[in-house]
């Protein structure tokens, strides 16, 4: 019941996001709806000293408004288990919950064929796992600016391609402490998404996050479009309790224009 409770207050409190994913081929407003499968590989000291990998299913769903410039905001949530290289007897279940609002700058070129775009987005990503009903457990969440930039290649009336890339440059970091509970956990025990938001400023050489994403588009009509997408993220946390994860994501879709 517990778990129960955690897992449904940060779905409704946080949404998630989908990172440079809606493609269709004219300007106006974009609704995207997509799922797909999410691969994870985790080193997280925090939780244990092994290795995890593991993966789960994810959702996303998102908004743009395209004209001279792009105004987005995205939501995804992804959930699955995990287990470690070194024994399968120990199965941890983890969450991942994404927020994104974005503006970006249409970037001058000479082909009538290529959209280049340049700005910025405001993220909060909270991924969160634990073992056996929160017997054990840790967690990693970010705010803050990134650097994102997008090019869209129009191939013909019907196909198209886009690529993209975030890269943060203000984050507020949020861990657990060192003995995995202090006086603000126990105070807020019950509002698990107050933890995981509890951030401090974190420089480039105390954490690191990259984001790369492809999506191939087709046509379906004016209105209409299906994307197929796979994207890459990795996060590096350089303290006493290190974190290192990379997750890969294959997802399908649809892009409605109104």
């Amino acid at each position: 019941m517990k778990k129960f409770l955690f897992y449904t207050f940060c779905f409704l409190l946080l949404g998630g996001i989908v990172k440079a994913q809606d493609l269709i081929e004219s300007a106006g407003k974009l609704l995207s709806i997509r799922a797909g499968y999410q691969g994870n590989y985790l080193k997280d000291n925090a939780l244990s000293p092994l290795h995890y990998q593991g993966s789960g299913i994810q959702y996303g769903l998102s908004y743009r408004r395209i004209g001279k410039n792009i105004f987005g905001i995205s939501v995804a949530y992804g959930a699955g288990e995990m287990r470690s290289n070194e024994t399968s007897g120990f199965t941890n279940t983890f969450l991942d919950i994404n927020i994104d609002v974005e503006y970006l700058f249409r970037i001058k070129n000479n082909s009538e064929s290529l959209d280049i775009y340049l700005g910025g987005a405001y993220e909060t990503n909270a991924f969160f796992i634990e073992w056996n009903d929160l017997d054990a457990f840790s967690y990693t969440s970010t705010q803050g600016m990134a650097i994102r930039g997008l090019l869209t290649q129009r191939i013909n009336d019907r196909h198209s391609m886009q690529t993209s890339f975030d890269i943060p440059i203000v984050q507020f970091l949020g861990r657990p402490p060192y003995n995995g509970i202090d006086e603000f956990i126990i105070e807020n025990q019950d509002n698990p998404v107050k933890i995981m938001l509890q951030g401090e400023p974190a420089s480039l050489g105390h954490y690191l996050g990259l984001d790369w994403g492809l999506v191939y588009a087709y046509q379906i009509s004016p209105r209409l479009a299906w994307n197929l997408a796979y994207s890459i993220s990795f996060q590096k946390v350089n303290n006493l309790h290190s974190f290192k994860r990379m997750t890969m994501s294959a997802e399908s879709g649809i892009t409605l224009k109104f």
